[in-house]
C-alpha cells in the first residue's frame, strides 16, 4: 500500500518590517520553496485573518510590534492549532520577554540581525519534526482502520 507524502508545511511570518517580511520570505523561498506554503504578512490583524481560515504550522513573528505583539499571536495561533510550533524574532526584548514566550509555547527565538544559518538551522528542525508528526498521524490512523 503507498502512503501518502507529508503535505508541505504551511508557515505564516508576521513581521511590522517591511524589509525584515521580504527578507524572510526570500530566505524560506530559497531554501525550502519545495517543502512549504508561505504566507507573509507586516499587519498582524491580517495575519490573523488568514490562520483563522487555513492551519498554520509555522508561525514565525517578530516579538515586538505594536497592536498585537508576538505573545499576542502565539496565543492567538496556539488556540486555533496547539500543535503550531513558534519561533519569535527579537531585536530589543528583555529576556524576561523571551523567557515569557517560551513559557507561553514559543519554540525557539532567534536575535536580530538574523543570523541566517541559525534560521536554516532552526527551519530544518521544525521541518524534520513536522515530517515525524505527520508520519506518526498517518501510522495510528492506519493502525485505527
Amino acid at each position: 500500500m503507498n502512503t501518502p507524502a507529508v503535505r508541505k508545511i504551511n508557515v505564516v511570518v508576521v513581521d511590522d518590517d517591511p524589509a525584515m517580511k521580504r527578507l524572510l520570505e526570500q530566505m524560506l523561498l530559497t531554501n525550502f520553496g519545495d517543502s512549504l506554503n508561505l504566507w507573509a504578512f507586516t499587519d498582524p490583524h491580517e495575519a490573523q485573518q488568514w490562520m483563522d481560515q487555513i492551519c498554520c504550522d509555522l508561525l514565525i513573528s517578530d516579538i515586538e510590534m505594536p497592536e498585537i505583539d508576538g505573545m499576542g499571536m502565539l496565543i492567538f495561533a496556539k488556540r486555533r492549532n496547539a500543535w503550531t510550533q513558534v519561533i519569535f524574532l527579537t531585536g530589543h526584548s528583555s529576556w524576561d520577554r523571551v523567557t515569557e514566550a517560551i513559557e507561553n509555547g514559543a519554540s525557539d527565538f532567534l536575535l536580530k540581525p538574523l543570523d541566517k544559518s541559525e534560521l536554516i538551522k532552526l527551519i530544518n528542525q521544525e521541518l524534520e519534526r513536522f515530517v515525524r508528526w505527520q508520519t506518526a498521524l498517518r501510522g495510528k490512523r492506519a493502525a485505527a482502520t
